[in-house]
């Protein structure tokens, strides 16, 4: 009977071993929500754990890049947001160390590119065209503010 004794201590002290072992590579980060301009961002998360405990960071979108991925003890998960040309908001998200990271980007103010944006024309009649460069969300209107010019494909 006491040899059955003495194994039950044992496994017991084993047990109370493993949990302190894992309650030391418990795991913060900081923050957990982060918002980010529609031009992006590069900037860190704070990771805070055990000195012997390792953790890693993975994005779960495509437009988040994690630059520093892997790390032990007390360290910075490093990431870039790309922009956000869309012209919607968008939400994307990361695991870092077992842990959501959720991000939120805006999509606002649909910036448009025309070129040229500065045009000679002959004394004779011409037809013309100017390139319009948006987000693929994002619609665009041109109209005219002289009489003289004529406005043919006037949205997109």
């Amino acid at each position: 009977m006491k040899t059955r004794y003495c194994w039950i201590i044992v496994a017991i002290a084993l047990t109370l071993d493993v949990r302190a072992a894992e309650a030391q590579c418990t795991s913060t980060v900081t923050p957990l929500s982060v918002t980010v301009p529609s031009i992006g961002q590069t900037s860190a998360l704070s990771v805070t754990t055990g000195t012997s405990c390792t953790w890693t960071a993975v994005s779960n979108v495509g437009w988040i890049t994690v630059t520093s991925a892997t790390g032990s003890g007390i360290g910075q998960v490093n990431y870039t947001v790309a922009a956000n040309s869309t012209g919607v908001d968008r939400t994307g998200t990361m695991t870092v160390s077992g842990k959501t990271v959720t991000f939120t980007q805006s999509g606002s103010g649909c910036p448009a590119t025309v070129t040229p944006t500065r045009v000679t024309v002959p004394s004779i009649a011409q037809t013309s065209a100017l390139s319009v460069v948006t987000g693929t969300n994002c619609t665009w209107t041109a109209v005219s503010n002289d009489g003289w010019i004529t406005v043919t494909s006037a949205t997109g």
